[in-house]
């Protein structure tokens, strides 16, 4: 074999590198935990199909940590609450306009709700106004 072939054994190796890789881009932590899980069992398989202990060990250890971490997430209870605030708050102008900068464009005195889950705001909904003034009015 040349130096530029690859057989299928280095390229299962590779690809759990890279899942592993991969899972550490991850911002959601069950994502996270879960490429992580299956790029380190696909490593360590890997480590043990090469006879490389200390590979095999170190992933299959990793499997352990992810499996014990996705059983405490899923036993977490998330809680999702919507709260309404008006466009001017300060907490829609100074954190949430990071998020989402359409908030800048609103009337302060627009209100809105926003979606949380737990503590990360997740949506926000517009709350429509109604004005009882007669020239908003539509006629019967």
């Amino acid at each position: 074999m040349n130096g530029l072939e690859l057989n299928w054994l280095e390229l299962y190796g590779y690809l759990g590198s890279a899942l592993i890789a991969v899972s550490l881009m991850m911002s959601d932590i069950r994502k996270l935990r879960w490429i992580n899980l299956v790029g380190a069992g696909s490593f360590a398989s890997y480590g043990l199909l090469i006879s490389s202990w200390p590979v095999a060990i170190l992933n299959g250890f990793i499997v352990l940590i992810d499996v014990v971490h996705l059983w405490q997430l899923s036993r977490q209870t998330t809680v999702s609450r919507s709260i309404e605030f008006t466009a001017g708050d300060t907490y829609i102008q100074t954190v949430l306009a990071d998020i989402w900068p359409q908030l800048q464009q609103l009337e302060h005195s627009q209100r809105l709700s926003v979606e949380f889950d737990g503590t990360q705001p997740r949506a926000f909904t517009l709350i429509e106004q109604r004005d009882s003034s007669p020239e908003h009015r539509l006629a019967a």
